[in-house]
Parts: C-alpha cells; sequence; structure tokens
C-alpha cells in the first residue's frame, strides 16, 4: 500500500511536491473546464441508475420510498467523498506517497500523487470509487422491497455512480491519447504521458 498523507481542508489549487517528468513526456490535452466540463460523462451512470431503478420497482418489487430518508442516503453519499478518494489512493505503488483531502472552498475531496504510474493501472486507479455506486445500487436491487432501503440506497448510489464524472473524463483522455504500455504521471499543471 503507498504512503497516504491526510492533508485536511486546502485551497484548491494546491501544489503538491512533483517528481521530475523525462524529457519526453506529453500533456494530454484536457477539453472542457472543470465540473461543467465533465458533466456529459455523468449522463451514461445516471441513466444506469434509472434504468436500475425502474427494473426494480417495474419487474422484481414495488415502488416505494420513505422520503423522510432521503436525506439520509444523501448525507451518507456525500460523507462517502474521503471514501472516494482513499479508493484513488490505494490504486498507487508501494514506495509512492498519495495526500488526500478535501477543499471546503469546492465542496470538493481530492487525491494527488505525482509520481508516474502505468496506463492500465491509472484506469483502474480512476475508476475505483465507481464501487461506491455499483455496491448501494446492487443492495437496492438485490435486496428486498423496502422503502427504507431503497431512500438510502438510492441517493447513496446515484452519488456513488455520478461523483467519479471527472475521472471517467480522465479514462476517456487517456483511452484517446495515451498508447498502451506507457506511463502517466500528474503534475500539478495537468497530466502527462511518457513512453
Amino acid at each position: 500500500m503507498p504512503h497516504i498523507i491526510w492533508c485536511g481542508n486546502k485551497k484548491w489549487g494546491s501544489d503538491f511536491p512533483e517528481s521530475p517528468l523525462p524529457e519526453n513526456a506529453v500533456k494530454i490535452e484536457r477539453k472542457g473546464n472543470g465540473f461543467t466540463g465533465c458533466l456529459l460523462y455523468g449522463i451514461i451512470p445516471f441513466l444506469a441508475c434509472l434504468l436500475i431503478i425502474y427494473i426494480k420497482w417495474n419487474w422484481l418489487g414495488t415502488k416505494t420510498v420513505y422520503p423522510a430518508l432521503v436525506p439520509v442516503g444523501i448525507f451518507i453519499g456525500l460523507l462517502l467523498m474521503p471514501v472516494h478518494e482513499l479508493l484513488h489512493a490505494v490504486c498507487y505503488c508501494e514506495d509512492q506517497t498519495v495526500y488526500i483531502g478535501i477543499s471546503l472552498e469546492k465542496f470538493a475531496a481530492f487525491a494527488v500523487c505525482h509520481e508516474k504510474i502505468s496506463r492500465r493501472r491509472f484506469i483502474v486507479m480512476s475508476l475505483m470509487p465507481v464501487l461506491l455506486g455499483i455496491i448501494p445500487l446492487a443492495v437496492f436491487l438485490s435486496g428486498p422491497s423496502s422503502p427504507v432501503l431503497s431512500a438510502i440506497c438510492i441517493p447513496t448510489g446515484i452519488i456513488g455512480m455520478l461523483s467519479p464524472m471527472p475521472d471517467y473524463m480522465d479514462v476517456h483522455m487517456i483511452h484517446k491519447q495515451v498508447p498502451k504500455g506507457a506511463s502517466v504521471q500528474s503534475q500539478n499543471d495537468g497530466i502527462y504521458w511518457f513512453g
């Protein structure tokens, strides 16, 4: 497991220690800016959530939600944001250092490691937090028709599926721009690849 350092609350855009890049490193082009740039990447996961709800309520059970508990599901989903970043962090190599924390000003969490990893490991690392959406939706789908279970699992699952939108965008960029077998390394000014 990598060395994980909890940073607490940090200003968004803070710089972290960088490992030097090789001279042949190529910066990955990132289209769109911030949240609005990655909104399109939430469409398919959101439609998947709606499909799961439709299947459960129309084929496997009844439409039941206990509205008073929906905020509990939302709260759990938001509370899992540091876990989302921890799932990113555990994917790095043993000798690497990962900084995780939150930025209250942006209402966001972060995991940062400016060290080299393989393209494949980068993709796995980027997609790991999807588990925080898959697990509650699987519990909802496979569990009994329960208004309490629906009220907690649906919002938690939707947040878990949509919070990786920037990660989905990163995976798409890596697939388009980085050749198989290459390495990927983030820096304070973006993501780079090299052979």
